[in-house]
């Protein structure tokens, strides 16, 4: 039987008290000089490391595994942490956190940017690239202009229409739109923000020859 002599000194629930406690004066007080988004995933990491160290299960699983496994798994575990700390969601994706609401936004009205494609049909249709092109999970906001320029935008239109009439050369797109979209959070009494207004950017004519 384990004596208290041979627990560690940083058993919870004082060591994790204590922990919250730093965390709280460092991240959240009014002196604050460490990201909480730092700080918090530093205790996370803490309890993980103490699963895997003293957690029976976490503990017999570990070491019922083959010492190649351990390796990979350990060096998987390590990409995952070192790319949290790069606070850089994207580049290093997927051994990092995924920041769905990483902060709050107080902007009003809302706004988006999308492309609306026109078929030769009249048809409206919303091209998305994590549809039209499966393997890209995500990508930054159209209205980001260190990573788009007037002329990348182009080219994504292309691409993006060149996609779409692949699968639907009944009904090829002819033209694409890059529209902003805008939704005010808090309209006066008498208007409704049900319907959001539409403004035109940019108009890209879609040829055959391209």
């Amino acid at each position: 039987m384990t004596t208290s002599e041979d627990k560690p000194l940083w058993l919870p629930p004082m060591s994790l008290v204590v922990i919250v406690v730093i965390i709280g004066a460092i991240s959240l007080s009014p002196f604050a000089f460490i990201p909480f988004n730092l700080t918090g995933q530093a205790l996370l990491l803490f309890i993980v490391l103490r699963l895997f160290c003293y957690w029976p299960p976490m503990v017999r699983w570990v070491t019922s595994m083959p010492v190649f496994h351990r390796t990979m798994l350990a060096l998987l575990v390590g990409s995952m942490i070192l790319g949290h700390y790069t606070l850089n969601s994207r580049a290093y994706y997927p051994y990092v956190s995924w920041f769905i609401f990483s902060t709050v936004r107080e902007d009003d009205p809302v706004t988006c940017r999308e492309f609306i494609a026109t078929t030769a049909s009249g048809q409206k249709v919303r091209l998305l690239v994590e549809q039209l092109f499966p393997s890209i999970v995500q990508i930054y906001p159209l209205d980001d202009p260190t990573q788009y320029s007037p002329a990348q935008l182009d080219e994504l239109a292309h691409a993006m229409a060149t996609a779409y009439n692949q699968h639907h050369a009944d009904d090829p797109v002819h033209r694409v739109d890059l529209v902003v979209m805008a939704v005010k959070l808090h309209p006066p009494a008498a208007e409704s923000r049900a319907q959001p207004s539409c403004q035109l950017l940019n108009r890209y004519d879609i040829s055959s020859a391209r």
